[in-house]
């Protein structure tokens, strides 16, 4: 079916290019010139040892992690993380939320704040292709648990919205959910086609008392929906509650018309050759892939992995490394995907898929099953059998109630963020841990995704000086360019009769070059790693704090 666009697709200009963590150890046109959003709350000045303070950025304040692992031979690339808090205190969140990208080192390299006071949060950052080019996508708006409601934690308030930005850090489309639905904070995916396919709810009342509810309940609805992003147009919409029985649920439905069961808790969708879906319900402890619901006759349910015992449709037997009910090998489960095939084909009718094992945690089962992991299955069709190929726990063992995902990497390694425990990090195919960091505080990330990226900001490089006991260092950072290999800084007595005092390697986010040059006008140009010049800043002065 489609439907008009309506205003849930918007070009800014057109086409351009959930519950508390368990402790560890506990079971074309002219582009907008780029301008940071507005925040909700005056600028957050932090001496925390745990947030970053830039002089020529005052008003970012990322968070500071902590590099546990670094070993050779990891992955090219950066990470991307957006940092939040479950909690509806402010002073949990460290920093400021919203989408990060960082070196292996964990140095700042673009930062985008939302929010000083965890209201706004940004989930699911990474990159993604878009008509041929690289872009930025997330999801962006408030989660329950973070603000008083009566949605289960997690649940997208109305309101939110998935972002496209490109490699100029522009934003170049918003899209929002349709007819009646909320955009979910799990899933946004990029078609090579061109779509987006994202998981989108809304809250119905229902009789729950079948299922030992209520009989004026509520739940909350998941579906999936399919936006083509040319013409903003509807492709399809398939409906989880229409296909998969609220029976099914492992979470009892709750007994008071105040609360609201979130019965499916849809939190991951892949593709698979021929538009088949691949869809991951986290209180079903099940898989599903359903045929393309785009064709005539497609959206049935194929088969179903894990999960309650039943007959409307094929399911998976697990073979092997059962460690919960319902010979179950994960439970809780986030971000099912399909595995790249890589080296020696598989074998006809078999396929292998990669999910977060969250283990834990809700009712009737609120204690961990096992560690949390990263888990590599391999499906037979043949046999209608499911085994455990691998599987890539954390040292110290994890136990996040929530969130998470795996992501198969180029050079053959698996990136893992670890949900609601503030870990992330990377894997070799035997499972040896090459990196590993964690976030500061309270402070988790949805995913982590590890991508290679190229940022070419259309802002100019931002300068300070300083001047202590006599000595002027000049300062300069450039949020977004992943090109800066060198500052050079220019000195002269007016802004006419500059010229070059220095070249610095750069250091991190913020590069600071002390120099004896009386200026007392300077000026600074980013150089790529053959020394050609990227931008030049604005001309400051120790006469005026003003830019000249």
């Amino acid at each position: 079916m489609t439907s008009g666009a309506g205003s849930s697709l918007t070009h800014p200009f057109p086409f351009l290019f959930d519950r508390p963590r368990h402790r560890r150890g506990v079971p074309g046109p002219r582009p907008a010139s780029l301008r940071l959003e507005a925040l909700e709350s005056r600028e957050l000045l932090s001496s925390s040892s745990d947030v970053w303070n830039f002089i020529t950025a005052p008003k970012l304040h990322p968070m500071k992690v902590n590099v546990q692992v670094q070993e050779p031979g990891t992955a090219p690339g950066l990470n991307f993380v957006a940092p939040y808090a479950v909690s509806q205190n402010p002073s949990d969140l460290v920093g400021q939320t919203g989408p990060l990208i960082m070196d292996n080192s964990g140095n700042p390299v673009w930062f985008q704040p939302l929010s000083s006071t965890n209201k706004k949060q940004a989930t699911d950052f990474r990159v993604q292709s878009y008509r041929g080019q690289p872009v930025l996508t997330w999801w962006q708006g408030t989660l329950a648990g973070t603000v008083p409601t009566a949605l289960p934690n997690g649940t997208a308030l109305p309101g939110a919205k998935y972002v496209v930005y490109n490699d100029h850090y522009q934003k170049i489309m918003t899209v929002k959910a349709r007819n009646g639905f909320t955009a979910d904070v799990h899933e946004f995916l990029i078609t090579p086609q061109g779509d987006a396919l994202f998981i989108a709810t809304k809250v119905v009342r229902a009789n729950l008392t079948p299922y030992g509810g209520v009989k004026n309940g509520a739940f909350v609805d998941p579906e999936v929906q399919e936006i083509n992003l040319r013409t903003g147009k509807l492709v399809f919409a398939w409906n989880m509650d229409q296909h998969v029985p609220l029976s099914e649920c492992i979470v009892p439905a709750p007994t008071s018309a105040n609360q609201i069961w979130d019965a499916y808790h849809m939190n991951a969708i892949d593709e698979g050759p021929n538009g088949e879906l691949l869809l991951s319900a986290r209180n079903t402890w099940a898989l599903y892939e359903i045929s393309n619901p785009a064709v005539p006759g497609g959206g049935q349910v194929l088969w179903q992995l894990a999960g309650k015992p039943q007959t409307q449709w094929p399911q998976f037997t697990m073979a092997n490394d059962i460690t919960g009910p319902y010979n179950s090998a994960f439970q809780w489960q986030h971000d099912a995907q399909f595995q790249p095939v890589t080296g020696t084909p598989l074998p006809p009718g078999q396929t292998e898929i990669s999910l977060f094992d969250d283990a834990c945690c809700d009712s009737p089962f609120p204690d961990p099953f096992s560690p949390a992991q990263g888990l590599i299955l391999n499906l037979d069709a043949n046999t209608m059998m499911a085994s455990v190929q691998k599987s890539y726990p954390h040292d110290p063992s994890l136990f996040p109630s929530s969130q998470g995902n795996v992501e198969a990497l180029a050079n053959g390694d698996e990136f893992i963020g670890w949900g609601a425990e503030p870990d992330y990090s990377e894997y070799t195919q035997s499972g040896t841990a090459l990196y590993d960091v964690v976030m500061p505080g309270d402070n988790i990330s949805y995913r982590a995704f590890h991508n290679p990226w190229v940022g070419l900001p259309l802002t100019k490089p931002a300068t300070a000086i300083t001047q202590v006991a006599g000595q002027r260092t000049v300062y300069a950072s450039w949020n977004g360019s992943t090109q800066t290999a060198a500052w050079e800084l220019l000195a002269g007595r007016s802004p006419a009769s500059l010229s070059p005092v220095s070249i610095t390697p750069r250091t991190g986010f913020q590069t600071a070059m002390a120099t004896e040059a009386p200026g007392p006008f300077y000026e600074v140009k980013a150089l790529d790693d053959n020394g050609a010049v990227l931008k030049t800043s604005a001309v400051i002065s120790v006469l005026s704090p003003k830019k000249c």
